[in-house]
């Protein structure tokens, strides 16, 4: 289950200094990715591309809706643009795609933040429910 605590520190800090959030939530034991007002992936951590098993590279400057099965990128896209309008959003489980195409359950929770590096923002924390998985990213 995602650490309400440590993503609550997580945001603060970010809030605080939004230039540094590469290394913020790096420093996390949560996986972790930031996107944008339009949904596109402004940076992630390592225990974020480890559980979808992609590199930094492939993620950045994309799409979030990359990770979801293309019959549910539509209908995430609109709940991401109703996010950064209500600024607010219930933790939920979501079924989402590693990029070997594996479906994963997740539980995830998120945070605005209005500047960082210019845009208004999304910090989405991540918990998969399969133990198999959670080992990837404790």
């Amino acid at each position: 289950m995602i650490d309400l605590k440590e993503a609550q520190r997580i945001k603060d800090l970010v809030s605080e200094e939004p230039d540094r959030f590469e290394d913020i939530i790096e420093s996390s034991s949560l996986a972790i990715c930031v996107t944008d007002e339009t949904g596109t992936f402004m940076g992630m951590n390592s225990r974020y591309l480890k559980l979808y098993g992609y590199k930094r590279d492939e993620m950045l400057g994309q799409p979030f809706v990359m990770v979801l099965e293309p019959d549910k990128r539509n209908r995430l896209q609109e709940l991401h643009d109703i996010f950064m309008k209500l600024k607010d959003e219930i933790m939920r489980n979501w079924e989402v795609m590693r990029k070997d195409g594996s479906l994963m359950t997740i539980t995830a929770d998120a945070g605005y933040e209005g500047n960082i590096k210019g845009h208004e923002a999304k910090i989405t924390f991540v918990w998969p429910d399969a133990p198999e998985l959670q080992k990837l990213i404790s």
